[in-house]
């Protein structure tokens, strides 16, 4: 070896031997792979969703950086295991084929969760078949620091996944023990901003007479054929688009064994009682359930197949679950039972009725008529006036908590929504900018559904305002707080609308309880209330008017 003449000398040899620094790399010249993964059989199904994804790849990656997407590739299955992914690959095989240049992924978890197809990925990196790593959210640098971190950040991917199932289910327990949605989409119901469960408006009662044809002898068959004549759709993303879906006899099934429509939410072997924790809306009551279920008692561990059940009843939602048995203290089922005429068969009126569906019970398969709680309902209001200022006082301080808790709810909404309608308007002028540039890459990109979902955006929106504007007028003033309460028996005995009757009857009383004076007949039965507040609170500490008049 030559004398080395000085320091610089030396400095340059040992310069010499380090790896040399990749070049930078001309993105533009590349053609982009972008893969997507979701596991739908692990605990991995908490991962973001293929849907948000692409959505996120998109915005903070592909349209900035202006890549050349050439495929895409989603998969639905775990990456735990080497060489089961039948998308992940096809995309090697196409890498190593010198078709693709870059991958794209949200996070190099998406890319393998095992140490054998990690291995692979940063082995293309390494022999230049890989000429680019981009990822949402994790930053990759073709240097040997760059690719030790990525080794780092797959070693982490695995551990975590071996870990994950521990954490998910004890995170999930937490949220079902709450009344949570934990991501179990539910028929007929939406998830509001707390994660609660809230009846949709859209398929509320469609769903809810699913459970009715049930309880009327109707077959799976019937009920399966009748829901999807209805142009049903679903929304089972918070915030997302309804759309279309067809049941088939495993999704009536399943829906008339789950526990979730009378309101125990369950998880694994974790059971809630969500009536206890919001104001859940059960679609039917335990009795119903069971009942359909061929179920005899609450001691009976077994959910059989549903068999026919008794017919000839035709179910009313009129103080559903809240009319109870003065013997066995269950529930009462509620059904409107239709009187005919006895030459032509058609129906003149139907009549409402409570039947005690307890089989170990005195007044098993009796029915009460709907005018004893009509008639207790009407007495009351005769007797309770609730008219005095003090009590008005006590209703405004809880209807101003209830205001000031939907306000709180509907700003978050309001705010939530403008900064999502701003980024996503900002993403939209960028990608129909880059199109106009780029005319060949108008088939990657799809500007009206973005502008659907923008103006839907919008369309929510202007509805949280216009909520948010009429809250206030929600609260009635004195004089109509006074008006109300005065014509409110009037009121009663004149509505014929069983949905707005149930509505007012529900502002006011929390249960009835029709005693009988004998078994085996509910004839001469007396009926007990309870209120709800704050008319407890008035009757309590006598603050009222006697005979309303």
């Amino acid at each position: 070896m030559a004398e080395l003449s000085n320091t610089q000398d030396l400095l340059k040899l040992l310069q010499s031997g380090q790896p040399k620094a990749p070049k930078d790399v001309d993105t533009s010249t590349l053609r982009y792979a972008l893969y997507t993964r979701k596991s739908t059989t692990s605990e991995d199904r908490q991962a973001s969703s293929i849907e948000d994804q692409v959505d996120d790849c998109y915005d903070k990656v592909i349209i900035p950086n202006n890549l050349n997407v050439v495929k895409t590739y989603q998969e639905s299955y775990s990456a735990k295991v080497a060489d089961l992914r039948e998308q992940f690959n096809a995309m090697v095989k196409e890498i190593e084929c010198g078709n693709i240049d870059g991958v794209i992924a949200w996070h190099p978890d998406r890319l393998s969760r095992n140490m054998k197809e990690a291995g692979s990925i940063i082995d293309l990196v390494d022999r230049g078949a890989i000429k680019d790593l981009q990822f949402a959210t994790f930053t990759f640098e073709n240097t040997p620091a760059g690719k030790m971190l990525l080794g780092i950040t797959f070693v982490m991917a695995k551990q975590y996944s071996e870990h994950l199932a521990e954490s998910v289910e004890r995170g999930n327990r937490r949220a079902v023990e709450d009344g949570e949605f934990i991501g179990k989409f539910k028929h007929g119901y939406i998830v509001d901003i707390n994660r609660y469960f809230t009846p949709d408006p859209l398929n509320f009662e469609k769903v809810q007479h699913m459970f009715e044809m049930a309880l009327n002898g109707k077959s799976q068959k019937d009920i399966r054929l009748w829901i999807n004549e209805q142009n049903y759709t679903v929304q089972k993303r918070q915030g997302g688009l309804y759309t279309p879906h067809k049941w088939d006899k495993d999704d009536v099934s399943k829906l008339l064994r789950d526990p979730h429509y009378v309101g125990v939410h369950k998880w694994g072997k974790t059971f809630t009682d969500l009536t206890s924790l919001y104001e859940f809306k059960p679609m039917l009551t335990v009795n119903e359930f069971l009942s359909i279920n061929k179920i005899d008692s609450l001691d009976d561990a077994k959910v059989l197949a549903i068999h026919r059940p008794r017919g000839g009843n035709i179910h009313a939602d009129l103080l559903r679950g809240m009319v109870y048995c003065g013997r066995c203290n269950k529930t009462m089922t509620s059904m409107l039972i239709p009187k005919r005429d006895k030459q032509t068969g058609e129906i003149k009126e139907k009549r409402y009725y409570y039947k005690c569906e307890t089989k170990d019970c005195t007044m098993f398969d009796k029915s009460a008529r709907g005018g004893f709680i009509i008639n207790a309902a009407q007495d009351f209001f005769k007797q309770y006036l609730f008219i005095t200022k003090s009590n008005y006082a006590e209703y405004l301080k809880q209807a101003n908590i209830e205001l000031k808790r939907k306000t709180t709810e509907l700003d978050s909404s309001v705010a939530k929504l403008k900064t999502l309608i701003a980024n996503k308007e900002k993403v939209y002028e960028e990608t129909k900018e880059l199109v106009r540039k780029n005319p060949d890459l108008k088939q990657h990109y799809d500007l009206d559904k973005h502008a659907k979902h923008i103006n839907k955006l919008k369309t929510d929106y202007r509805r949280a305002i216009k909520q948010k504007d009429n809250l206030k007028a929600t609260i009635p003033t004195f004089e109509e707080y006074l008006k109300l309460l005065e014509t409110t028996p009037v009121i009663l005995g004149k509505i014929r609308n069983m949905e707005t009757m149930n509505t007012l009857l529900r502002i006011f009383f929390s249960n009835f309880t029709i005693h009988p004076e004998k078994d085996g007949t509910f004839r001469g039965s007396t009926v007990a209330y309870k209120l709800n507040e704050p008319w407890k609170g008035f009757v309590d500490t006598n603050d009222f008017v006697l005979g309303a008049g």
